[in-house]
């Protein structure tokens, strides 16, 4: 098991991040990687982890090439809300085997950084610490081309991300994936109207666990055994999505390509709606639907996800 002891103990022992050298935290690591089946440092695998300041958070970030492959270049992966590094391992071992290198890194609020838990002041600040992370890439030389891969919230951030550099192309990376992308939660009419009333009252709410993969034990390791999970949908959260979602409907349209994957299944956000706002934004946006599967896809139960990996590989051939 991996324990509130374990956490605080693998914390103050992390170091600056620094992508191109294996950290000295790597054996603090140990018990964090094994538990969420991320894998372990290895004679074939190059792993670095540490932590990046930005905007006043500490990042907690890792990274993992094989070392004896030909690089296919570097996977940036933003996760989605309520989530954190150590659920993509299934992602990750898919991605190393394809020849990609990995950067994965918990939002704020999220897994192993800084800042109140699931809660953020403003979307701007996602994009603002990926700005970060690609600016820490770039001073170590990370493999190219760099490629932005976004679960949910982080589909959101690599949309903002784009709209942010649209005029420079996409920034400094080369393809974007969003996996189930963020734009309005499913009910969002109930919920918008439970977040004005209590907003004046409450901090935040009880987190309900929905279905969101056909995958059962990942429901139940989310749901009873991690304990980097929060327990409570953030106000200041909330309040901060309903800032974004006008920022994001009225932007100015951006002519930059993505590809966007989502399940027919998925009941966490209101993906019919979605598609339509985001082909508004992004004319050369290509969707691909997976029908009957939930929202969690890179978690989702083994006939959906190697739907998904094949949807990848085709992509990234």
């Amino acid at each position: 098991m991996f324990h509130k002891a374990d956490i605080d103990a693998l914390q103050a022992a992390l170091t600056p991040c620094c992508f191109h050298h294996s950290s000295a935290a790597l054996s603090a690591l140990t018990p964090y990687l094994q538990f969420y089946g991320l894998p372990l440092p290895s004679p074939a695998l190059h792993s670095s982890a540490g932590v990046l300041e930005s905007g006043g958070f500490r990042l907690f970030c890792q990274y993992h090439a094989a070392r004896e492959q030909a690089s296919r270049g570097t996977m940036f992966v933003l996760h989605g809300y309520y989530d954190h590094a150590g659920l993509y391992g299934r992602l990750l071992q898919h991605l190393l085997a394809q020849g990609f290198g990995v950067v994965l890194f918990d939002l704020p609020g999220h897994g192993l950084s800084s800042g109140a838990r699931a809660s953020i002041d403003s979307f701007s600040q996602y994009t603002d610490v990926l700005e970060t992370v690609l600016q820490q890439a770039a001073a170590d030389a990370l493999p190219q081309p760099w490629h932005l891969l976004g679960q949910s919230t982080g589909g959101a951030i690599a949309m903002d991300y784009m709209l942010r550099h649209c005029q420079q192309g996409s920034g400094r990376v080369e393809k974007v994936v969003l996996l189930a992308p963020l734009v309005r939660p499913y009910q969002w009419w109930r919920g918008r109207a439970l977040h004005a009333v209590l907003k004046h009252f409450v901090a935040g709410i009880p987190r309900s666990f929905v279905d969101n993969s056909h995958d059962e034990t990942f429901l139940h390791f989310v749901r009873e055994l991690d304990p980097l999970q929060t327990r409570q949908l953030s106000a200041r959260w909330v309040s901060a999505l309903k800032r974004w979602m006008p920022e994001f409907e009225f932007a100015p349209p951006c002519n930059a390509a993505l590809e966007v994957i989502q399940g027919t299944g998925d009941t966490t956000v209101d993906w019919v709606y979605n598609l339509q706002a985001i082909a508004r934004r992004f004319s050369r946006a290509h969707i691909t639907k997976i029908a009957g599967a939930r929202h969690h896809l890179v978690n989702e139960s083994a006939p959906f996800a190697q739907q998904l990996f094949a949807i990848l590989d085709k992509v990234f051939q």
